[in-house]
């Protein structure tokens, strides 16, 4: 019989963020609670929170962490020393990207003996060798960084990774198949959903201030160097619809691509009156405001690297109705998943042609976007709840608590 041993989960961000990693974190954290084990969260998010079986301690750094960054390890490794002693904790799971919770866990595991589980969404050492990254990182860097995560993957208890790529990926790096689980990415499809008529659609649009009828592509989420938003800007400008729809980006400025930026992109390629650029917004919103648009664009940078990926914005399109307009690497995950449940359109390479030919093939067939915004749903509903797929996790702790003899030093 499995005893109920206190968690420790080390967040980069955690709810009500609008991460990636703050809906999967908090998904475990909230499926943990309902199995009755009591899990105390440190985040860099500004949230503190108690309850009867999750607490939850934000150490609120408003500055943007780095891939990795020894200040924000040392103050995990402080607050996470004291909490470790207080609240007897007997497993640790750690969250990858970035890597200063995966090397936090990694030395709070060995100092006190206990298990660890690095949860790893995407194959984040691709950064340093994405352009801007790889002219500003030094290459001996890259290398030094890509071992030490090497390293921690193989210390590591057991991984759990999002899909069968980034779990041969991880293999690679000298972790055996049997210590890493696959939990996929998914969407909470009770808060992420289509509208239900079109007085809906209406509502929400003019709450918004987004015309009605138009065509509406969106692009949430991060505006990072991974998602070539300038070529997606470059095909608008070459086409002779725009009247016909518009282009809305919800995005969270990063260091290397700004709101600014975008804006400036925007003016000189004089797409004003088809693109529109909102700040970000939280959960809530962002699942209000995609239920009143029609097609979600995943403009996903080609290289070899990303193959593994294919993003979370997919799962709340998907259970928003939208269908997908999506580049990538041939034969990328995103590519394959399109494929399989015929969802949305893939174009390949990211180039401004492509996605002028993207959005004019849904503008001349919008039959198509009802038709497959409502098979995406289905399938969300069917596969890719987060809620049902986090119970995964239950059985997972079990194996490594049970096989692991806690023992502290």
């Amino acid at each position: 019989m499995n005893k109920k041993i206190k968690m420790l989960m080390l967040a980069e961000n955690f709810f009500p963020l609008s991460t990636p990693s703050a809906q999967r974190s908090f998904a475990y954290a909230k499926t943990l609670a309902l199995h009755s084990y009591e899990t105390v969260v440190i985040t860099k998010s500004p949230i503190n929170f108690r309850s009867e079986k999750i607490t939850i301690i934000g150490l609120n750094l408003k500055k943007e962490v780095p891939i990795f960054d020894p200040i924000v390890l040392f103050l995990y490794l402080l607050k996470s020393i004291t909490i470790i002693r207080k609240h007897s904790i007997g497993l640790i799971i750690s969250t990858v990207p970035k890597i200063n919770n995966a090397f936090a866990g990694f030395l709070l595991s060995k100092l006190f003996r206990i298990p660890h589980i690095i949860d790893v969404r995407d194959y984040w050492e691709a950064q340093l060798l994405s352009y801007p990254v790889n002219k500003i990182v030094p290459k001996r860097l890259v290398f030094l960084l890509t071992q030490i995560a090497s390293l921690l993957y193989k210390a590591a208890t057991s991984l759990i990774t999002v899909n069968e790529t980034l779990k041969e990926m991880l293999h690679k790096t000298g972790v055996l198949y049997s210590r890493i689980y696959v939990i996929p990415n998914g969407v909470d499809t009770s808060l992420f959903k289509p509208c239900e008529n079109e007085k809906c659609v209406k509502r929400l649009r003019k709450k918004y201030m987004l015309p009605y009828p138009k065509t509406i592509f969106i692009y949430a989420g991060a505006l990072a160097p991974t998602y070539k938003i300038d070529a997606v800007l470059k095909g608008i400008s070459h086409l002779n619809e725009k009247n016909s729809f518009m282009f809305l980006i919800v995005g969270r400025p990063t260091l290397l691509m700004t709101q600014k930026r975008i804006l400036q992109a925007i003016e000189k390629l004089e797409v004003k009156e088809t693109v529109r650029v909102t700040g970000p917004l939280s959960v809530d919103e962002i699942a209000e405001l995609q239920k009143c648009c029609d097609v979600g664009v995943i403009p996903l940078e080609d290289k070899e690297f990303w193959k593994c990926m294919t993003t979370v914005k997919l799962f709340a399109y998907l259970a928003s109705g939208l269908p997908i307009l999506a580049s990538g690497p041939k034969d990328c995950e995103l590519e394959k998943f399109l494929s399989k449940y015929k969802v949305g359109l893939f174009i390949g390479k990211p180039t401004p042609q492509r996605f002028r030919e993207g959005f004019r093939e849904f503008l001349e067939e919008t039959s198509r976007i009802k038709i497959m915004g409502l098979r995406g749903r289905r399938i969300m509903e069917k596969f890719y709840d987060r809620y049902a797929l986090s119970q995964k996790i239950i059985p997972i702790i079990h194996d490594v608590t049970d096989s692991s003899t806690p023992a502290r030093a």
